[in-house]
C-alpha cells in the first residue's frame, strides 16, 4: 500500500503542473491576497476539506441520496466571483468590510488563534473550498478507481489513505502558488500593487464564468490537447504502476486476441442517448466496442476522438460503439450534465447512462476510460484500459471484422 500512498502524494503535487489545472491557476494566485496572517492556511483546510469531503468522504452517501454537486459548484463559482469582484474593485471591498463586522468572520470558538489574523483564515476558506469543488474534473488516473470504489461501497480506510496523501500532496503546490501571489502585492509599490490585485480579481472573475457556465471540463480538455507537455502527463506517469494500459490474460491468433469470455448484458442502465434501449443479445453479428467514460475525466476527453473515429469509420462495416457513462464525480451524476456533453462532443453514437455503477460492477471495471471488444460471438476479445494503444485497438477491430459471424 505505501507505494501507491507515494504514487497519491505524487501525483497530487504534480496536478499543479497539468494542462487541466492552468484554468484554476488565477483563483489560486489571487485566494492568497487580502488581510489576515492565516488566510493561506484557511484556503489550504478549505480546498482538502471540501475536496475529500464532497468527492470522495461523502460521495456514496451523495449517490445513494442522487445528489448531484452542480449546485454546489455554482456556489463556488459564486464565492471566487465575489473575491475576484473584491479584488478588482478596492471599492467593494470597502464595502464589505463595513457591512461584515470581523467578528461574524472569525468566530472564536473556531478561528485559529482568534484575533486581527483569524478573518483572513475564514475568508481563506471560502475560496479553498471553491477551489476545492472546481480542482475535482482534474484528479487524475490514479484517483478515479478510489472514488469509484468509494461510491460503490464507501470509503475504505486504504482509499481514505490515497485520497488524504493526494490531497496533502496538491496542497503544497497550492500553498505555494498562493504565497506568490500574495508576496507580488507586498513587494511592489502601492500602485503596482492594486494594479497586481485587480489583474488577479479579473482572473479570479474569469476562472467564476467559466464555472457558471459549465465550460471547464471542455476548456481544460482543450488546454490538454493544444499543450500536451511532459509536465501535462507527469501526474499519469505517477500513477503508471495503479493503472494499467492494457488487460490480457495471452493470444490466441495472429491479431494478438484472446477469448475472455462471454460479454455481460449491459444492465441498470437508466437512460440511453442517441437511441433507444440497447441489449447486446440484440447486437449478435455485429462487433462492439463498449467504453467505460465520463465527461469530466480528461483521459476519457483524450480518448473521445478515436472512439469517434472508430465509430464513422466501421458502423457500415459491422461495428456499434456504446459509451457507458458511469459517473465518476458527483455533478456526472446530472442526467441533463450528460446530455450537454454527449452534445458537444459532437458523440453520435449511443451512450448508456449508468449512475449507479451497475453495468460497471457487471464488468468488473475499475477504470475510466476502459474499452471492452466484443466479438460478433458476443465474446470479450480485448480490454484496454487508459490512453494510448490506439493502433493496435483499431487493428483488433478490423481483425474482428474480418471473422465469420
Amino acid at each position: 500500500m505505501l507505494p501507491v500512498v507515494l504514487f497519491a502524494f505524487t501525483a497530487g503535487v504534480l496536478t499543479i503542473v497539468a494542462p487541466c489545472t492552468l484554468p484554476v491557476l488565477p483563483a489560486i494566485l489571487g485566494g492568497g491576497i487580502g488581510p489576515g496572517r492565516y488566510r493561506l492556511l484557511g484556503l489550504c483546510v478549505g480546498f482538502g476539506a471540501t475536496f475529500l469531503g464532497l468527492t470522495f468522504l461523502l460521495s456514496s452517501a451523495l449517490a445513494a441520496l442522487d445528489i448531484t454537486s452542480s449546485s454546489l459548484r455554482a456556489i463556488a463559482a459564486l464565492v471566487l466571483l465575489a473575491a475576484g469582484v473584491t479584488l478588482a474593485l478596492p471599492a467593494i471591498a470597502r464595502l464589505v468590510e463595513r457591512a461584515v463586522p470581523r467578528q461574524a468572520m472569525a468566530p472564536r470558538a473556531l478561528a485559529p488563534a482568534a484575533g486581527p489574523g483569524s478573518a483572513g483564515f475564514w475568508r481563506g476558506m471560502a475560496v479553498g473550498s471553491a477551489l476545492g469543488l472546481v480542482w475535482a474534473p482534474c484528479v487524475g488516473p490514479l484517483m478515479g478507481p478510489v472514488i469509484a470504489t468509494a461510491v460503490v461501497a464507501g470509503p475504505t480506510v486504504e482509499g481514505v489513505a490515497i485520497g488524504g496523501a493526494y490531497v496533502l500532496g496538491a496542497v503544497i503546490p497550492i500553498g505555494i502558488v498562493a504565497a506568490l501571489g500574495r508576496r507580488a502585492t507586498r513587494r511592489v509599490n502601492a500602485p503596482a500593487a492594486a494594479r497586481v490585485r485587480r489583474a488577479f480579481g479579473v482572473g479570479m472573475v474569469v476562472v467564476a464564468i467559466v464555472g457558471l457556465t459549465g465550460t471547464d471540463a471542455s476548456l481544460a480538455g482543450a488546454l490538454t490537447t493544444a499543450f500536451p507537455t511532459p509536465a501535462g502527463n507527469l501526474v499519469e506517469a505517477a500513477a503508471a504502476g495503479n493503472s494499467p494500459q492494457e488487460v490480457t490474460t495471452g493470444t490466441t491468433d495472429r491479431a494478438g486476441l484472446t477469448d475472455l469470455g462471454p460479454a455481460p448484458e449491459l444492465t441498470g442502465i437508466t437512460a440511453w442517448i442517441n437511441s433507444d434501449a440497447v441489449t447486446l443479445a440484440s447486437l449478435r453479428g455485429r462487433v462492439v466496442l463498449v467504453e467505460f467514460w465520463t465527461f469530466g475525466c480528461i483521459n476519457c476527453i483524450h480518448v473521445a476522438p478515436y472512439v469517434r473515429a472508430w465509430s464513422d469509420s466501421y458502423e457500415a462495416r459491422g461495428l456499434t460503439v456504446i459509451g457507458v457513462h458511469t459517473p465518476e464525480l458527483s455533478f456526472e451524476r446530472d442526467l441533463d450534465n450528460v446530455r450537454d456533453a454527449v452534445a458537444k462532443a459532437d458523440i453520435r453514437y449511443p451512450v448508456a447512462f449508468d449512475p449507479d455503477f451497475a453495468t460497471w460492477r457487471a464488468y468488473g471495471n475499475h477504470y475510466w476510460p476502459a474499452i471492452y471488444l466484443i466479438d460478433k460471438r458476443g465474446q470479450v476479445r480485448l480490454v484496454k484500459a487508459g490512453e494510448g494503444g490506439y493502433d493496435e485497438t483499431e487493428a483488433a477491430i478490423r481483425a474482428l471484422l474480418a471473422e465469420p459471424g
